[in-house]
């Protein structure tokens, strides 16, 4: 199990990441972004997987999914005890999470403009010829999976197996992002199943928690049965987001979730406040399980 200790500073460290502050260089980028962890593990598995061979592919996952839990697990034990050794690991758990990362940088798009190329960061589609309305549904689709997938998921790994339990996810999330697409058939099923299991729960707390985020800011969430799209995990927050919000998000010619119109530029403000609102309920609820747990 996790140390409430450890989790306290990991958060401390995920409030004060502010690029806009720091220029990013402050907490996830201490180390230069080319040798971050997760850069280390997409460049490395990308040297052995390759689409249609299933046996390269089992072996990249279990080299870049287990080397970097084994490589965290011993690391925690040389570490020891004391606030020192806290703070240390606290800082490998930051670098194994992070919403912040999307939240500021859309939250100021939106505001001051033009918001495209910045959400255009952070999703594969192209948005060039993309309505104000599916840029900004891009944004709340992408902040709202990774609410999920890069928070919610590696911490809650992080509260059942410790430090090895959030890179394992973490490192996963990475490989499935390399690997595990539908056109790769059998040779990304690996990568993709894996992903998809340990995503499972945090999913659908992700969901749960952006429906008490809405309740908590005054705005009358609706929930309803997940949309249909093809990621059984990512329709929950998604879809949680956009009933709460009463607006339709939608990746044109794949989904679309909701009853509503597009969202527009304040819609997108909202959810990503209700984003922010549900990563801190779900901190403080973590950080409450934790501390009970040590009682």
């Amino acid at each position: 199990m996790g140390s409430p200790l450890v989790l306290a500073i990991a958060l401390l460290l995920e409030l004060i990441d502010v690029p806009r502050l720091w220029r990013g260089h402050l907490v996830s980028r201490l180390v230069p972004p080319q040798i971050h962890p997760v850069a280390l593990i997409y460049r490395g598995a990308a040297k052995i997987a390759r689409r249609g061979s299933l046996a390269r592919n089992i072996a990249a996952l279990l080299a870049f999914a287990a080397g970097p839990a084994l490589a965290v697990y011993y690391a925690e034990r040389a570490l020891g005890h004391g606030i020192i050794a806290a703070a240390a690991e606290a800082y490998l758990l930051k670098l194994a999470f992070s919403e912040s990362q999307i939240l500021y940088p859309c939250r100021s798009a939106f505001r001051r403009g033009p918001a495209k190329p910045v959400v255009q960061e952070f999703v594969r589609r192209d948005l060039s010829n993309a309505s104000p309305g599916h840029i900004a549904s891009a944004c709340l689709e992408t902040a709202a999976e990774s609410l999920a997938d890069s928070f919610i998921s590696p911490l809650f790994w992080y509260a059942v197996l410790g430090l090895p339990g959030a890179w394992l996810q973490r490192a996963v999330n990475t490989l499935d992002g390399l690997m595990g697409f539908k056109e790769w058939g059998r040779s990304g099923a690996p990568a993709a199943y894996l992903d998809t299991a340990l995503n499972y729960i945090p999913a659908r707390l992700a969901a749960l928690f952006i429906y008490a985020a809405s309740a908590a800011l005054g705005i009358r969430p609706r929930p309803r049965r997940p949309g249909e799209m093809e990621s059984i995990n990512a329709r929950w927050p998604i879809s949680a987001l956009a009933y709460s919000l009463g607006v339709r998000l939608e990746k044109p010619g794949s989904y679309s979730i909701g009853s509503g119109e597009l969202p527009t530029t304040g819609d997108a403000l909202r959810g990503l406040k209700v984003l922010a609102a549900a990563a801190a309920l779900y901190s403080a609820a973590l950080l409450l399980i934790l501390y009970m747990g040590l009682s």
